[in-house]
């Protein structure tokens, strides 16, 4: 350390000796030494701990940390933790020396090295020192200045036994102003008996005209009535025609799906030379036709499945499922598409996943679903990741959870997408192509089978997709009940 630096902090230490500016001489001085602030304590021997020197804030956040970190400082000589402070409220790396057990120097923030601060440790004796007179400047001041109290309090009190004579007889002169203030107050609630009389006069007149009142708020209330029974009945009838429309979607997506298959039969037929010869782009142009009918047709069944849901005809086979399995067999229906966007696919529970208490078809409809979306919004090269197990909160409910590592999904989505037809955004709806049907069929499934499905998404970056249900009960299988 050259001579001139060494001048220059010892300039800004003997700086800290001046209560005027304190704060800003002690930013100056860590600012010197690479940190953004320091702080002194001085052992106060009255309560028997570390305080702040006056000068520096006198309160901090969690004292019981700090009290701790200092006092590992005076045992160890020296301490580094991170700590909650005043400034923001974040955590920041603080640094402690001290020197005895009567003063620590608190550095905080930024790079400070122990061997550049050794020539502060040495100063804190003084610094400590010249605290503590202030401090007992500061409590003789308190005790003079109680003093001057003291005896200004006993010149007032014989100033008031003086004045307290003279009130006596000014009240005696009182006493008598007030018989005859009493006298002419009689006179005046005389006057005032006859202004209460018109005062009551004027209320009969208002309770007659609340009394009208009432009675025409007696005939809104009856309107309002006859208006309820009115929104009563158009509720039945919006909710006939909501049942209405859901048979008629469902005979509608019956009614579709024969043509489509005879569609896709015939394209099948035709591709494979039944009818003559294919050339190369006869046989490209069936296999656009065929991927079409399959997605028309995957399209019509969730708007029957939908259907269905909300009509309250699906059946559920409630058994014990075991979810590693459930998983084991979609993994062939989802390993194209992984491979098309050369994905990698990860189960990352080792141990085997319980047992659940589900429909099977519908749990790997469900499951499928969420693998498909989590393939459809995973970049290039990325990964889709499925665990599983127990829940934490202590339930006893088994979860499954796939997390994808695409777009994410905005704060102010994350419910609406439960909702039929519903599609995060148009660029979610092209890259889809679908009608945003999937997850609002694979809530109403967990939620029949007794569980849920739910979402955490961090917009950009993750989506992650969890269902839970009722663990295994190793009964044997339930008959089927309705939704």
């Amino acid at each position: 350390m050259s001579a001139d630096v060494s001048a220059t902090l010892l300039r800004l230490a003997a700086a800290l000796a001046e209560p005027n500016g304190r704060a800003a001489s002690a930013d100056a001085l860590a600012a010197a030494v690479g940190a953004e602030t320091l702080m002194i304590f001085v052992r106060d021997e009255e309560v028997g701990e570390l305080l702040p020197a006056r000068g520096f804030p006198q309160t901090l956040p969690n004292g019981k940390t700090w009290r701790s970190f200092l006092s590992e400082c005076v045992e160890h000589g020296h301490r580094e933790a991170e700590l909650q402070l005043r400034l923001d409220g974040s955590p920041r790396l603080v640094r402690g020396f001290s020197q005895g057990t009567d003063s620590v120097v608190v550095f905080i923030g930024g790079e400070v090295k122990e061997s550049d601060v050794e020539w502060v440790r040495a100063l804190l004796a003084l610094f400590a020192a010249a605290f503590r007179g202030e401090r007992a400047a500061v409590l003789a001041e308190v005790q003079t200045q109680q003093a001057r109290d003291g005896a200004s309090r006993s010149a007032v009190a014989a100033k008031a036994l003086d004045r307290t004579r003279r009130q006596l007889e000014d009240a005696l002169a009182e006493a008598r102003d007030a018989r005859s203030q009493l006298e002419r107050t009689f006179t005046r609630l005389a006057e005032h008996s006859v202004e209460l009389e018109n005062a009551n006069q004027q209320l009969r007149e208002q309770a007659d005209a609340m009394e009208a009142q009432a009675m025409e708020l007696e005939l809104q209330a009856h309107e309002l009535q006859g208006a309820n029974t009115a929104l009563r009945d158009a509720r039945r009838i919006a909710e006939a025609a909501n049942g209405a429309k859901s048979q008629f979607l469902a005979t509608m997506s019956h009614e579709l799906r024969t043509p489509l298959n005879a569609i896709g039969g015939h394209s099948q037929l035709i591709d494979m030379g039944v009818y003559g010869p294919v050339t190369p782009g006869q046989h490209e142009a069936l296999v656009r036709i065929d991927r079409s009918q399959r997605h028309l047709l995957g399209l019509i069944n969730d708007v029957l499945n939908l259907s269905r849901i909300e009509a309250g005809r699906v059946h559920y086979v409630m058994e014990d499922v075991d979810l590693g399995e459930a998983l084991a067999d979609l993994q062939p229906m989802i390993e194209p598409q992984l491979a098309a966007k050369s994905l990698r696919y990860e189960i990352r529970d080792a141990d085997p996943l319980p047992m659940v208490r589900a429909d099977r078809e519908k749990l790997q409809q469900v499951l499928l679903n969420l693998l498909s979306n989590a393939v459809k919004f995973t970049d290039p090269g990325d990964v889709v990741r499925v665990d599983g197990g127990r829940c934490p909160d202590g339930s006893g409910r088994v979860f499954v959870r796939v997390t994808d590592t695409g777009r994410g999904i905005p704060p102010d989505k994350l419910e609406v997408i439960f909702e039929p037809f519903i599609q995060v955004d148009a660029s979610h709806s092209r890259l889809g192509q679908g009608m945003g049907l999937g997850l609002a069929i694979s809530r109403d499934l967990a939620r029949g089978m007794g569980g849920e499905l739910q979402v955490e998404s961090v917009f950009g970056s993750w989506s992650a997709f969890m269902l839970t249900l009722q663990p295994g009960s190793g009964a044997d299988p339930v008959s089927p009940v309705t939704d």
